[in-house]
This record gives C-alpha cells, sequence and structure tokens, in this order.
C-alpha cells in the first residue's frame, strides 16, 4: 500500500459486501485502489473519483386528481453536478392527471439524455 495520503475513502454498494475503499494517486498519478474484495469495487472507485453520477427520485403535484402527488425518478444516472439543476427543473412540473406510470413528464432533462419519468399512475 502507498504512503500518499488518501484522495477519497468510499464504500462500495455494488454488492451485499460493502467494501471500505481507499483511493490514492501514487507517483505517476495513476489512481491506487485498496481495499475491494471483489473485481467489482476498482471500477467503482475510479468512476466515483473521476466522474461521479447519481440518480435521484421525488414527487410533483399533479393537477386534478384527488391522488395530489405523483412520484417521479430519473430514467438512469446523471453527473452529479446536474442533480440540483435538475431537481430545479422538476419543482417546475405540474402536470394533469391523468399521469401513467412511465410516462415521459421531461425528455432529456438539461441535455443529460436522461428523462424524468413517473412511477406511479395517479388519476
Amino acid at each position: 500500500m502507498s504512503d500518499l495520503p488518501a484522495l477519497d475513502r468510499l464504500t462500495c454498494v455494488l454488492c451485499p459486501v460493502g467494501c471500505e475503499l481507499e483511493v490514492r494517486r501514487d507517483a505517476t498519478g495513476e489512481l491506487e485502489i485498496h481495499g475491494n474484495q471483489c473485481d467489482k469495487g476498482v471500477p467503482f472507485a475510479i468512476e466515483e473519483v473521476l466522474h461521479p453520477k447519481r440518480n435521484l427520485a421525488t414527487s410533483v403535484p399533479v393537477r386534478g386528481t384527488p391522488a395530489k402527488m405523483a412520484s417521479v425518478r430519473l430514467s438512469g444516472p446523471v453527473p452529479r453536478e446536474f442533480v440540483f439543476p435538475i431537481l430545479a427543473e422538476i419543482a417546475k412540473l405540474r402536470p394533469e392527471a391523468p399521469v401513467r406510470r412511465g410516462q415521459v413528464l421531461i425528455a432529456d432533462v438539461l441535455g443529460t439524455g436522461v428523462d424524468v419519468i413517473a412511477t406511479r399512475t395517479v388519476g
């Protein structure tokens, strides 16, 4: 293991083990990952350190129904820096009932290639 300070400490979430990963840069600038117990940990750590992505789920008010709210999620993960701007776009949504499970409410949100979709039928 390197004597360089850790860049990051992560818990891998790709399998039930939940390995505690330590990520460092070696003298050449390459990433060193330690602590993984399976082959999934290294790619997870590299992605999380270099290009972190997140998925999100929330709910939006629906007009014209007593249920009032519909749950929504993204169709896939987005770069972490897009999470709050996307939440701001979702906050503007006021779909009219009926809203159908799987319905795209915002296509290609903020040019990310990811859609905001309803996760339940309301109305």
